[in-house]
C-alpha cells in the first residue's frame, strides 16, 4: 500500500525537475521568446488589483515572524510587531514589485497536495497579503528554480506557477529594520519650543536647556542668559538631519548589554501640534521626542548604542556625526553680543562712566543728540550709529563665567526702548594701559573683546571730530 504514494511522489518530483530544466532553457532563449507562448507575462492582470489604494501590507515569513505595515496619513508605518516610520519608498517599491510579478505562461502545474509540498507552495509557505477597503490578494511564495525563478501562486489562483524570482528577494531576503526611517528627530525645526541635553559625568549630570521666547531663544542651563540664535538654529538643524547609521536588535530582553539601562547622554526636543476638534476648535498639545544614548558598539568606538523612548522596541547604531549633532558646547550656545538687541530698537542709551559724569544719547528725528549736564547737542551720526553697532552686532572674542572683581569696573550703559524701558544694563570693564575690554549683562557671562573694540564711555566720544577727546582709562588689573 505504501509504494503507490511513493512512486506517485517520484512522479510529480520528475515532473518538477523536468520543468525546472525546461524553464532554465528557456530563459536563456532571449528576448525573442518573450511575446511567444513560454514567453513571460503579468501573472495579476492589469486593473484587478488597485494598486494605489494599497493600504496594508502584511508579510508571514514564519508563524513567529510576522511584520506589517499601514499608510496612515499619506506615509507608511510599520504596525507589527510594533509601530515606527518607515521609508515610503521601500514598501511603495515592495508593493510595485507585485505589480509587476512575472510567470511563465507555460509553466504551470495542477495544484495537487504532492505538487503544493515539491513546490514549496504548502499552507505554511512565506506570503505577503495586500489590503484595501473591503478588498485583499495574498501571493504564496514558494520553493526557488533555477536562472532567477520559482514557484508561487495566489488565493484567488492557487496553481503554481513559475515566477521571476525579484518578489522573493524583496519580501524574503530584505531586512525590513532597515527600511524604518533613518531620522532621529521629526520636530526638530520651527514647531520647537524647547531643547534638552544631559550628560551623565563623573562630577555628576551636566544639564543644558534653552527655551524659545518669540523668536529669540534663551539659555536656563547650566546659567540663564540670552542664548545666539544662529547657534541654537545651527544645533536644531543638526538634530533634523541626524540619522541612525543602522537598527541593531528588536525588543532586546536586557538593555545592559547596550548601556542603555543607565544611558549616558539624553536628548529632548520639546514642540507643539495642533488638534482640530469636530466643532473646529483647536487645542496645542505638547510633545517630546527623547533620544538616550548607550555605551559605544565596541571598546574605543566612536559609534553608539542608542534608542527613542517614544519607540523603546529598537535599539539603534549612531555614529560619530550623529552624537555630535546631539551635544552641542554649552557656552557656544550663549549670545555673544553685548545686548542681544537690534540696533534699531534702541531709542537711547544712558552712560554712567565711574568717576565721569553721566549722560545720554538719544534719537532724534533720524539723528542721535547727546544729552549732559551742559545740555543738548548734535551728535556725530557715524559715531552714534558705530558705538550701537558694537553694542548689538559686535560678538565676543571669548566667554567665561569667572566674574570680575568691582575694581576693574568702568562704568554701565543701559539701553532704552522707545517707550521707556530698560532693554539692556551692561556692566564694563577694561584692562590696564587700554586692554581688553569686558561686558556684563547681569547674567553671569562675560563677554571679552580684544583692545581694538574701543568702546568709550565719555560724551566726548560721540561729539563732532572737532570736539573729541583721549579717553580716561581708569587704572585697572587684568579682565579675567
Amino acid at each position: 500500500m505504501m509504494g503507490r504514494p511513493l512512486l506517485r511522489l517520484w512522479i510529480v518530483a520528475v515532473i518538477l525537475a523536468s520543468l525546472a530544466v525546461v524553464v532554465w532553457f528557456a530563459s536563456q532563449s532571449g528576448s525573442a521568446q518573450e511575446d511567444s507562448v513560454g514567453g513571460l507575462r503579468r501573472m495579476i492582470s492589469e486593473g484587478s488589483v488597485p494598486w494605489a489604494d494599497v493600504q496594508r501590507v502584511t508579510v508571514r515569513r514564519g508563524a513567529e515572524n510576522v511584520i506589517e505595515f499601514v499608510r496612515r496619513d499619506g506615509r507608511w508605518w510599520q504596525s507589527k510587531p510594533f509601530e515606527f516610520p518607515m521609508q515610503d519608498a521601500e514598501v511603495d517599491a515592495l508593493v510595485a514589485r507585485a505589480a509587476e510579478v512575472q510567470i511563465r505562461e507555460s509553466a504551470a502545474v495542477a495544484a495537487a497536495d504532492d505538487t503544493m509540498i515539491a513546490t514549496g507552495l504548502t499552507p505554511e509557505a512565506p506570503t505577503v497579503e495586500f489590503g484595501w477597503g473591503a478588498g485583499a490578494l495574498t501571493l504564496r511564495l514558494g520553493a526557488r528554480l533555477p536562472a532567477g525563478f520559482a514557484w508561487m501562486c495566489t488565493d484567488a489562483d492557487p496553481m503554481p506557477r513559475v515566477a521571476r524570482s525579484t518578489f522573493h528577494d524583496a519580501a524574503l531576503l530584505g531586512d525590513f529594520r532597515q527600511w524604518r526611517t533613518p531620522f532621529l528627530f521629526s520636530r526638530a525645526d520651527v514647531e520647537c519650543t524647547r531643547l534638552v541635553c544631559e550628560q551623565r559625568t563623573q562630577g555628576g549630570v551636566e544639564r543644558i536647556e534653552v527655551v524659545r521666547e518669540g523668536p529669540q531663544w534663551r539659555l536656563v542651563s547650566p546659567l540663564n542668559t540670552r542664548a545666539d540664535r544662529g547657534a541654537i538654529e545651527r544645533w536644531l538643524e543638526a538634530l533634523e538631519r541626524a540619522q541612525t547609521s543602522g537598527f541593531v536588535a528588536d525588543n532586546p530582553t536586557e538593555l545592559l548589554p547596550f548601556g542603555l539601562d543607565r544611558p549616558t547622554t539624553m536628548v529632548e526636543v520639546h514642540s507643539q501640534r495642533q488638534s482640530v476638534a469636530s466643532d473646529g476648535s483647536v487645542t496645542r498639545l505638547d510633545d517630546v521626542e527623547r533620544l538616550e544614548i548607550g555605551s559605544p558598539v565596541r571598546s574605543g568606538a566612536a559609534e553608539r548604542f542608542a534608542r527613542l523612548t517614544q519607540r523603546p522596541e529598537a535599539v539603534l547604531e549612531l555614529d560619530a556625526t550623529a552624537v555630535a549633532a546631539a551635544v552641542p558646547i554649552g557656552l557656544l550656545l550663549v549670545d555673544p553680543t553685548a545686548t542681544g538687541c537690534r540696533a534699531e530698537d534702541i531709542a537711547a542709551l544712558r552712560f554712567e562712566p565711574i568717576g565721569g559724569e553721566n549722560w545720554r544719547l538719544q534719537r532724534s528725528a533720524g539723528d542721535w543728540r547727546v544729552v549732559n549736564a551742559q545740555g543738548e547737542s548734535k551728535a556725530d551720526k557715524a559715531a552714534a550709529e558705530s558705538l550701537l553697532a558694537k553694542l548689538c552686532k559686535a560678538r565676543a572674542s571669548e566667554l567665561t563665567l569667572e566674574r570680575p572683581s568691582a575694581d576693574l569696573v568702568a562704568g554701565r550703559i543701559v539701553a532704552e526702548s522707545f517707550d521707556g524701558r530698560e532693554l539692556a544694563a551692561l556692566s564694563v570693564v577694561q584692562e590696564r594701559n587700554n586692554g581688553r575690554f569686558g561686558i556684563d549683562d547681569g547674567s553671569g557671562v562675560l563677554r571679552i573683546h580684544p583692545s581694538s573694540f574701543g568702546l568709550r564711555l565719555d560724551a566726548q566720544s560721540c561729539m563732532p571730530a572737532a570736539q573729541r577727546m583721549n579717553p580716561v582709562v581708569p587704572p585697572t588689573d587684568q579682565v579675567p
